[in-house]
C-alpha cells in the first residue's frame, strides 16, 4: 500500500466509524476491529487494543459534541457506568483478551456481532412472542 493509499484508507475506515459511532453510540470497535484485522492484516489481539487507542479520542470528540450542542449526556449514568467498564476493561476484558488464542477471540467476536444484529433487528423479539403465544396455547388445551 503506498503512503497516499495508506492515509486515504486509514481518513476513510476512521471516518466512516466515526460517523457511526457518533450516530449509534457503538464506540467504532464493531467496525474497527474487523477493519484492523482484514485491511491491515493485524492479529485480533492487535486489532482490539488498537481498537481501543483509537475510541478515546472518537469517544471525547462524540461526547463533547452531544452535551454542548445538545445536552443530552447523562452524566449521572455515565459516571456509574464508566466505573463498571473501567473494572472491567482492565481486570477481565483486557487480560482475557491476551490471554484466548487468536481464533477463539475473532470468533467470539463474530457471534457477538451477529447476536447482538439480531437482537437489534428484533429477531429475538419475534421468537419470545412466538413462545409466549405457544405457551397460552398449551395452557389453554390443557386448562
Amino acid at each position: 500500500m503506498n503512503v497516499l493509499a495508506g492515509i486515504a484508507a486509514y481518513l476513510g475506515v476512521g471516518t466512516v466509524v466515526g460517523v457511526i459511532s457518533g450516530l449509534f453510540g457503538i464506540g467504532g470497535g464493531v467496525l474497527m476491529v474487523p477493519a484492523i484485522i482484514f485491511i491491515w492484516q493485524r492479529e485480533p489481539k492487535v486489532a482490539v487494543a488498537t481498537s481501543l487507542a483509537v475510541m478515546i479520542p472518537g469517544a471525547i470528540a462524540g461526547v463533547l459534541r452531544h452535551h454542548f450542542s445538545y445536552g443530552v449526556v447523562d452524566w449521572r449514568v455515565a459516571a456509574g457506568l464508566a466505573v463498571g467498564a473501567i473494572v472491567g476493561s482492565f481486570a477481565i476484558g483486557a487480560p482475557l483478551a491476551n490471554w484466548l488464542p487468536a481464533d477463539a477471540l475473532k470468533k467470539g467476536f463474530g457471534v457477538l456481532l451477529v447476536v447482538s444484529g439480531l437482537k437489534m433487528a428484533g429477531v429475538f423479539d419475534f421468537i419470545t412472542a412466538q413462545a409466549s403465544n405457544l405457551m397460552q396455547a398449551l395452557l389453554a388445551l390443557v386448562g
